[in-house]
């Protein structure tokens, strides 16, 4: 190709209209822990506009399916490879250029069709159980076979490969479950960051809050985080969470993981349906 990777990549987080108001604090984690970011960044979303500075918005002009809308989002964006961000990944580590820089070289030795960035505690390696690819212990590529082989965890995406995975009919739950099973027909490593067995939190070259909405509510943890970050957020028009919703919260996550998972789809499903 004509440029090195590191030149032929972009950052876009990925929202729509209804988390406007989650795009200020986003951006000021972001402007804060990524001042030096040396790629391109996009907003994608709907129709809103959102002024920040170095910040370029891709809009789907319509609001129809979550795939629907990322595809025509994708197709805007010209550069190779794509770290995709959720606007609720509130970054809040200073983010290493140094580390993405070569596991962007090694995406295009390797021909990856992703890389994974955020390293889980190891319980959840069943949901994308891997082995160390050889030569480079920091790096999983992740089985055929894995329900979560795709997620939407940060990451750096072959753009031309996310794209095809697409099914325009799909919501975000659905994409990860079914997009895992189209990937299994692909020649294209899915690769991973191993985890540090010593952290228990989400953890990686881009280290980030996940999440800071529950059910489109703020979480506490979040609220805390803001607070201490002198970072504004707005919990009037969306509240935060109470102390028995956050209760029953973590009693969920204290539950089996592909129990969580299945309750996440279906109760997701639903909500779709309703």
């Amino acid at each position: 190709m004509d440029q090195k990777p590191i030149n032929n990549c972009c950052v876009l987080v990925l929202s729509c209209d209804k988390y406007a108001d989650i795009w200020p604090p986003f951006f000021d984690f972001f402007k804060k822990y990524w001042s030096d970011c040396p790629f391109p960044v996009y907003l994608g979303t709907n129709t809103k506009e959102f002024y920040f500075d170095n910040v370029k918005q891709l809009f789907s002009g319509r609001t129809t399916t979550w795939s629907d809308e990322f595809a025509i989002i994708l197709k805007q964006i010209p550069e190779k490879y794509v770290i995709i961000i959720l606007e609720d990944y509130f970054i809040y580590e200073a983010v290493e250029n140094k580390k993405l820089f070569a596991f962007l070289e090694l995406m295009e030795q390797k021909e990856a069709a992703y890389i994974k960035l955020g390293a889980f505690p190891s319980k959840y390696d069943q949901l994308w159980p891997h082995t160390p690819l050889e030569g480079n212990s920091e790096i999983g590529v992740i089985q055929k076979g894995s329900k979560y082989r795709v997620c939407l965890q940060t990451a750096v995406w072959n753009k031309n490969i996310l794209s095809a995975l697409l099914n325009p009919s799909e919501n975000p739950w659905q994409f990860e479950i079914e997009a895992s099973k189209r990937s299994d027909q692909l020649p294209n490593p899915f690769l991973c960051v191993i985890a540090d067995p010593g952290k228990k939190i989400v953890h990686g070259p881009i280290q980030y809050y996940c999440t800071a909405l529950s059910a489109g509510k703020w979480m506490r943890g979040a609220v805390k985080l803001c607070k201490k970050e002198k970072i504004e957020i707005d919990v009037v028009n969306r509240p935060v969470e109470s102390a028995l919703e956050a209760l029953t919260r973590k009693f969920y996550i204290a539950l089996p993981i592909n129990m969580r998972k299945g309750i996440d789809f279906f109760k997701n499903r639903f909500q779709r349906s309703a």
